[in-house]
């Protein structure tokens, strides 16, 4: 049977996005992790941030690669990952790293997922503060974000009394529910406290988050004391 130019031509163009895939898609490691992508290239998913539908996930990467055995990544950059092929749709705000045998010291991410996988909130806290606490609306091939700490710190700020107002911290509390359900309510805990000392103001917040033409926006419409422990 004789195969026609056109039809050489059809087959390759049906292969080669196949192959394009392959070539970056997220594999499991030697420590159980996900890896995606090769050499410079490679990132690694951070544990405990893959969405329900295990289509996206955080991950971690450096401009020299993974590192191997002992040695220290550098110049972290924490990005959001489609699973399937390694795409990132979005470089977020934090600097932790996690290679299956050692990671960032005092620092974490945590991701909170919607029960439809389209929206997401990243909490980078490193020693002191939170570094990015920020919302991304997932529109397949990329995403958009909103600095959620932008609007909600000047806010608990403005409960505080004048003269407390100066040389705090913002932290959103991780040991505490961060969570966004289907109607885009995001409810979580953070405080404003002085690095090193024994107080600190916190607050239960409520955000209502919507999304109009592909860009997300978002309303403080509860703000609490709770009580610090």
């Amino acid at each position: 049977m004789r195969v026609s130019a056109v039809q050489l031509a059809l087959l390759a163009w049906c292969v080669q996005p196949m192959a394009g895939a392959n070539a970056q898609a997220c594999v499991a490691d030697q420590h159980g992790g996900l890896v995606c992508g090769e050499g410079k290239a490679a990132m690694r998913v951070v544990a405990d941030t893959t969405s329900p539908s295990k289509n996206y996930a955080f991950a971690w990467r450096s401009p020299q690669g993974l590192p191997s055995g002992n040695d220290i990544p550098d110049n972290i950059e924490n990005v959001l990952v489609r699973l399937k092929d390694g795409a990132v749709l979005a470089k977020l705000g934090g600097e932790y790293w996690a290679t299956g045998e050692m990671r960032a010291n005092r620092y974490e991410l945590i991701a909170a997922w919607s029960p439809d996988s389209r929206s997401v909130i990243e909490v980078a806290n490193s020693r002191w503060s939170s570094d990015s606490f920020a919302y991304y609306r997932i529109d397949d091939a990329s995403a958009s974000k909103l600095d959620l700490r932008a609007m909600v710190e000047p806010v608990m700020t403005a409960r505080l009394p004048p003269r407390n107002r100066e040389g705090n911290a913002f932290r959103v509390r991780t040991d505490l529910p961060v969570t966004i359900d289907a109607r885009g309510r995001l409810r979580f805990t953070a405080m404003l406290y002085v690095p090193k000392s024994e107080t600190s103001n916190d607050y239960k917040v409520q955000v209502n988050v919507r999304t109009s033409g592909g860009k997300p926006s978002a309303q403080v419409v509860s703000v609490r004391r709770a009580k610090a422990n």
